[in-house]
């Protein structure tokens, strides 16, 4: 009954309210052997499902207003968190402006990590060791921000400021204020991309301290080819790790203190080649040692390896599989071996 109201009700609407607006998204799953080097098992997973709704209203002028909502949820029966919680609007969700003087949002905007970066990662996954999650874990939404993106002033060139409030002022929070500047180019195929992050001072266990992070990303993508390289540098207090790279390392990394300064560098090389609908390609990423106030934590370094293929059954229609291990060193700490097959149908 509900459901015939419901028809009903979006049947008798007009069609100009439906006019200006893009339904889309992407539905991935997938089934991951994962060896933690304790526990071997078998996962059904969600590997990054959403549903978007977005639009625009021209405003005369050359001005429009334009809009997204954007949420993800887990297709595997499961309580999500973050942007898998299903919570309405958990991704790239805003309200702005937009003219031949640029674009501005508000909301809950991606970064531009997230938006224009990332491009080493070329995998669908769940578990850290079958794709660049460790290593593209700063691409992320910012809540409580706005960013201006400047307008196309040269072709292949783009560039983007953003800036995240502070606001929980409680005594004892993780949340920061953020501010960053993203600046890409691109033209024949080859591509260059960096982006700064600076968040202030938390007031948490964690750190006190304030975090700069860099990341750079270079390459080449036409022709059928990818290759793509990326540097990241991150120093601030102890968080600038990651939770997935501090607990593969966990046995050998120092507690450290909220007066502590942590760096972390990382480095990332992908690779593929599409031959007709298959692409086969191939990820290596390596963390340095971290450095706990200028002195190298032995065994605190990862080596990862990620070699599969993706098979194009339809433009909108692709399926997966990857073997990918992360190798680290020292009593205590456990490599992580893991195997996926995917299917992704984007819409």
């Amino acid at each position: 009954m509900k459901k015939s109201l419901i028809a009903l009700l979006v049947a008798s609407m007009p069609a100009a309210a439906f006019a200006d607006v893009t339904i889309y998204g992407a539905i991935k799953g997938g089934v991951e052997y994962v060896d933690n080097g304790s526990v071997k098992k078998t996962n059904i997973d969600d590997l990054g499902s959403r549903i978007g709704f977005k639009g625009a209203e021209d405003l005369g002028n050359g001005l429009k207003a334009i809009w997204q909502v954007e949420t993800g949820f887990n297709i595997d029966g499961t309580t999500g968190s973050g942007s898998h919680s299903g919570t309405f609007a958990n991704r790239n969700s805003f309200l702005g402006l937009q003219s031949s003087l640029g674009t501005l949002r508000f909301g809950n905007v991606s970064n531009y990590l997230d938006s224009d970066m990332g491009v080493v990662d070329t995998w669908s996954y769940n578990n850290a060791a079958l794709g660049l999650g460790i290593f593209t874990r700063d691409g992320d939404r910012l809540k409580n921000s706005v960013r201006y993106d400047l307008p196309t002033l040269v072709p292949g060139l783009t560039a983007a400021f953003q800036y995240g409030t502070k606001e929980d002022k409680t005594a004892a929070t993780g949340d920061r204020e953020t501010s960053i500047v993203g600046l890409g180019y691109e033209n024949s195929g080859f591509f260059g991309k960096y982006a700064y992050i600076h968040q202030s001072k938390a007031t948490t266990a964690a750190s006190y301290k304030a975090n700069d992070k860099h990341q750079l990303e270079v390459g080449y993508n036409a022709n059928n080819l990818f290759v793509g390289f990326g540097y990241k540098q991150s120093k601030g207090g102890a968080d600038v790790v990651g939770s997935d790279w501090a607990s593969l390392v966990a046995a050998s990394i120092k507690a450290p203190k909220t007066t502590d300064d942590v760096k972390a560098v990382e480095y990332a090389l992908t690779a593929g080649y599409t031959f007709g609908a298959i692409t086969p390609k191939f990820s290596y990423v390596h963390g340095d040692n971290v450095k706990v106030n200028g002195v190298s934590q032995d065994n605190t370094k990862y080596d990862q390896y990620v070699l599969g293929a993706d098979y194009a059954l339809s433009k909108r229609t692709t399926v997966g599989a990857q073997y990918g291990q992360i190798a680290v060193k020292g009593n205590g700490n456990k490599d992580l071996k893991t195997f996926g097959l995917n299917m992704v149908h984007n819409f």
